[in-house]
């Protein structure tokens, strides 16, 4: 009984098996069958729009349509060039010059300051010895023509000077007090001006001790002068562009553009010409004025 009972589930489980191997193979077969026809759903998408395209091709005026776009794309590249070339015509049918121009000019307003130093062990022995050379200082001034109300007196500096250890270090104890001041003026005389500030360290001989500062040399009526050089400057730009256009065989037309250039102030026989900034030199009386202009003309 029991072998014959164990033959039975041998069979019953090999027919299942094969029921199972069935059911697989014809599940496969459905998805392979499902995914061919989406293929061939896409390639009949794909004939209907290039059948539509077609059809919409073959109507009458749809070339008349894509003509004209095409003519219509090869105007606008056209008046591109066609304005591009009359720029160029315009910008070509002008003329860039510069005009310069240059003018003399003297000092009218001097300006110098000289500093006089004392030095003590004590603050009021250091400020006594100052007074004594500003007196000094100043007297010298009076004495070449400048009146008193015009000299200027600054503030007093102190500084400390500390001793110093064997090793060279500074300590906290102050070994003397050093005090400067600075005295001074404007003058429309110039050459007072210039020859105090190069004589005044005479007073070094008498025990006065004096720095003469560098004097500085203006120019009081530059506006004046800068209006008189721009309308020089535009002759100037003017006669060039003439030169230029009659040995072409042309004519200068209207301004169309004009702009100022650098405005220098320099040591008159100086050979400096930059363009590219503004210069004005104090160190001397004597200067020259120089500027320079841009113009643009039409040519006719």
């Amino acid at each position: 009984m029991s072998e014959s009972r164990g033959g039975a589930s041998v069979e019953v489980k090999s027919v299942e098996a094969r029921d199972a191997v069935a059911s697989e193979s014809a599940r496969r077969a459905e998805a392979r069958a499902a995914g061919g026809g989406g293929g061939d759903r896409g390639r009949g998408r794909d004939r209907s729009t290039i059948s539509r395209i077609a059809a919409w091709l073959a109507k009458p005026g749809v070339g008349l349509f894509l003509l004209g776009a095409a003519l219509a794309f090869g105007v606008l590249g056209a008046s591109d060039r066609l304005g591009t070339a009359l720029r160029t015509m315009r910008q070509d049918n002008a003329i860039r010059v510069k005009g310069v121009a240059e003018m003399d000019l003297t000092s009218d307003r001097g300006t110098w300051f000289g500093t006089v130093r004392a030095r003590a062990a004590t603050l009021p022995d250091a400020y006594a010895e100052l007074e004594k050379s500003a007196a000094a200082l100043r007297a010298f001034m009076t004495g070449r023509g400048i009146s008193n109300d015009i000299i200027t007196i600054g503030s007093v500096s102190i500084t400390r000077e500390m001793k110093r250890d064997e090793k060279g270090n500074a300590t906290n104890e102050v070994e003397r007090f050093a005090l400067s001041q600075s005295l001074g003026f404007t003058s429309p005389n110039v050459l007072v001006v210039r020859d105090i500030a190069n004589d005044a360290t005479a007073l070094i001989k008498q025990g006065v001790e004096v720095e003469s500062g560098a004097p500085v040399f203006k120019v009081s009526t530059i506006e004046d002068a800068k209006l008189k050089m721009l309308e020089q400057a535009t002759t100037n730009a003017y006669e060039r562009a003439k030169t230029l256009a009659r040995g072409s065989g042309n004519s200068v037309g209207k301004l169309a553009n004009a702009s100022q250039g650098t405005f220098q102030i320099l040591a008159r026989g100086s050979t400096n010409s930059s363009e590219w900034g503004g210069e004005y030199d104090t160190s001397t009386i004597d200067k020259i004025a120089r500027i320079v202009v841009t113009l643009d003309y039409t040519v006719e």
